[in-house]
């Protein structure tokens, strides 16, 4: 059986891919279907509404099923004879950006049912969102449900393949026997639509394979090779190496055009190294050849977006439920095939442990001073005992995966909506100081809590900017809920369910709760704008009164114009956070625990835990251009604060005193993931002992309990030349939040901001 599937190539057919890079990169561009393969768009579409104007009444679940059925088993197909994975389905959203394509026709279905759910049952609250994003208070999705956050159970697909996920269906339909509900038999017959679907979808590639053979004789080995892939995965467990890769492919591809993202692929060393081992062993593969096959799949994550989205997360390092690490050979080789690729898509995040080799630290901390920074560096330690605080086991917290930048999820155990809301921490000090009412657009966005220029103490402003913020995250779960009551109408999702525990078992899909560990995430934004505004009144106003709350108002109200005196001694006679300054730690501290604390006091509406976060990405900018000028001296519509970290240009003493402020949080209070965005000169890691000082910096960070880490290495100087002179720039990568783009295609507005942050220290 084994031979069947080996991969026994020319020579001339290995070693290709920096020759044809050029025509992998428009694989998503270029595609022509060929009509003999099946219905064309326009024929598909048609066949998709006549099913469901034919059956108005079945249950949504069933709807969608086979509205998939009908897409993956009759829409036209393609197969690049050069590429080693296939992929090309005509379903109307194979090319993921807008711009260059559209929705999938089962995409659309979702988008119909969220519609009728938004004008409907989730009218209130999705009019309440749509006011505070616009109002730049939050970031939620549009009704209030993230399906966008999610990774499916990797392991469990590729231990016995779809149709070992067909037998449980069987089983667990059998124990429920007439206990069954009409739900539950909707959900499991959805479940069998869609799993048989996608196994006639690999087969008629397949077909399609064998078909090309006398086309192209001189890919035969590979077009067979594929044929043979393609009938065994996803329907079973992979043979090879190659097979594995075109198993995840597969499944990521099919679960996103049901109407999901995925937003992590998983433990690549832990759960595809005893493929690779088994292959080099028996000598089926050789190490290049492993390498260029995860190229190959690889850039197909880069040419999908052309690296305009936010990168899609592969995990390495880490530890195994039992606690022994994971890193093996694999993660050295896929590190290796990161590098040569220079794309800032795959994203990259290694997870840590005290016993961590150095070897992996220098790896890493060399490919991020070389300019190839798709890499978040996660501290396991406080990683893992955050979750256990939330309710997960030890060994089920092991096996957590980032998903979407750094937001923990129990790998196919849970299903986590981890940035179900983003809150602007600095939004509420804005209300407080004017009694609910936002200064920019003159609306009533929160509750009254008084005329600020009446408190007689720090304490009184405290209450009110708690009671903003109380009053903001109180409305946000209740919309929630109501969102995720509405879940099963909105998005169904059978295909992805059947891969995580217990949704099988329960009969229930993963928007009724029927996963393992059901959690919502909130993300607190602009921590330091926050802290750094708060400490400003307090000593400015109340402790050293050289200020009325009446003089600050007007100065906030005029953009500080005819008030410069007033914003230089904000800027730089308060403390600000990210200095290592005992006051200014005192407040960011207060102001995250008491966030945290409210978060994790809310029950979701799948009766799941919410878990509180602290990171920007680009909320910064985009809700900053929304936030009016602030207390810590910082003036209207710029950006706001990155990450956990200082707000930029403000920590002045250096990297290693904006750690100490940072560390003086508990780590362990931010479940749903934490960040630290750090800039270096690329000065300060050059040669064999500037990597020493990075790779010292890192685990220093880890040992005073650092929840993660991410990098920029660059200079002013070399950022300007590229906005002058893009052509010479075109490979430089920029870590833009939670995930890379090259620094070209940034706006020049942007461009000028990661210029900015960096000019007061260099």
């Amino acid at each position: 059986m084994r031979a069947s599937a080996r991969i026994a190539e020319p020579t001339s057919l290995w070693g290709t891919f920096d020759s044809i890079r050029d025509h992998l990169f428009n694989q998503f561009q270029d595609t022509s279907f060929d009509a003999e393969t099946g219905l064309s768009l326009p024929e598909l579409e048609l066949e998709v509404e006549a099913y469901l104007q034919e059956h108005p009444d079945q249950p949504r679940v069933l709807q969608k099923a086979n509205v998939f059925r009908i897409v993956v088993t009759r829409g036209q197909i393609y197969i690049d004879p050069l590429d080693w994975f296939v992929d090309k389905l005509n379903h109307g959203g194979h090319k993921i950006l807008p711009t260059h394509g559209g929705e999938s026709l089962v995409k659309r279905v979702f988008l119909r049912y969220l519609d009728e759910a938004v004008q409907g049952p989730l009218a209130e609250g999705s009019a309440w969102i749509d006011r505070v994003n616009k109002l730049g208070y939050a970031s939620m999705p549009r009704g209030g449900l993230d399906r966008g956050h999610i990774s499916p159970g990797w392991d469990k697909m590729l231990s016995g393949g779809l149709v070992g996920l067909l037998k449980e269906v069987a089983e667990a339909r059998t124990v429920l026997g007439e206990e069954a509900t009409a739900e539950q038999l909707a959900f499991y017959e959805a479940v069998e639509i869609v799993y048989r679907a996608s196994i006639q979808f690999a087969e008629r590639f397949a077909k399609l394979a064998e078909d090309m053979v006398p086309k192209y004789p001189q890919y035969e080995q590979r077009l067979r090779t594929i044929a043979s892939a393609c009938r065994n995965v996803p329907a079973h467990r992979p043979r090879t190496f190659h097979e594995a890769l075109q198993f995840i492919w597969f499944m990521h591809e099919l679960v996103e055009m049901e109407g999901e993202f995925v937003r992590s692929m998983g433990q690549f060393d832990r759960t595809l190294y005893p493929y690779y081992r088994a292959d080099i062993d028996a000598g089926y593969l050789t190490r290049e050849q492993a390498k260029e096959l995860i190229k190959f799949l690889w850039f197909k994550f880069y040419t999908r977006t052309r690296g305009k989205l936010n990168g899609k997360n592969f995990v390495f390092g880490g530890q195994y439920p039992d606690g022994s690490e994971i890193t093996n050979e694999l993660t050295y080789l896929a590190l290796e095939a990161y590098e040569e690729l220079n794309t800032p898509d795959p994203k990259l995040s290694v997870r840590f442990l005290p016993t961590t080799s150095d070897k992996l630290y220098q790896v890493v901390a060399d490919l991020i001073r070389k300019g190839h920074n798709a890499f978040v560096l996660m501290n396991d330690v406080p990683a893992v005992e955050a979750l256990v605080k939330r309710g997960k086991t030890w060994e089920d917290a092991r096996f957590y995966v980032p998903i979407g930048c750094y937001e923990p999820s129990v790998e196919g155990k849970e299903v986590g909506c981890t940035m179900n809301v983003t809150v602007n921490l600095a939004k509420s000090i804005e209300l407080a100081l004017h009694d609910g009412k936002d200064p920019l657009s003159r609306e009533q966005l929160g509750p009254h809590t008084g005329d600020a220029r009446h408190f007689t103490s720090f304490e009184q402003l405290w209450t009110a900017y708690t009671h903003q913020l109380d009053y903001f995250l109180e409305n946000a779960i209740t919309y929630i809920r109501a969102a995720e009551g509405q879940w099963p109408q909105i998005n169904p999702s059978p295909l992805l369910a059947g891969t995580i525990d217990d949704c099988i078992a329960r009969g229930k899909d993963i928007g009724q709760g029927g996963v393992h560990y059901n959690s919502v995430g909130f993300v607190g934004a602009a921590l330091a704008n926050a802290a750094d505004s708060l400490l400003a009144l307090k000593q400015a106003v109340y402790d050293e009164h050289r200020f009325t709350m009446d003089e600050v108002l007007k100065a906030l109200q005029c953009n500080f114009d005819g008030y410069e005196r007033m914003r230089q001694y904000l800027l730089n006679r308060v403390p600000k956070w990210g200095n290592n300054n005992p006051d200014a730690d005192w407040m960011a501290k207060r102001v995250a625990e008491y966030y945290c604390n409210k978060v994790h006091t809310f029950v979701n509406g799948r009766g799941g835990p919410c878990q509180a976060a602290l990171f920007t990405l680009t909320f910064a900018w985009q809700k900053g251009r929304l936030t009016g000028a602030l207390p810590d001296g910082r003036k209207a519509h710029e950006s706001l604060a990155p990450g956990q970290g200082a707000t930029y240009g403000r920590d002045k003493k250096g990297v290693t005193a904006l750690m100490g402020s940072v560390t003086t949080l508990d780590a362990t209070r931010t479940p749903n993931g934490a960040v630290l965005d750090v800039t270096l000169h690329p000065t300060a890691v050059r040669g064999p002992e500037g990597l020493d000082a990075l790779v010292n910096l890192i685990k220093t960070y880890f040992a005073q309990g650092g929840y993660a880490l991410q990098f920029n290495v660059y200079d002013t100087d070399t950022l300007r030349d590229a906005q002058r002179h893009p052509e010479n720039h075109a490979a430089l990568q920029i870590r833009l939040t939670g995930w890379s783009v090259y620094f070209t295609i940034l706006s020049q507005e942007e461009q000028n901001q990661f210029i900015d942050r960096i000019s007061h220290g260099f």
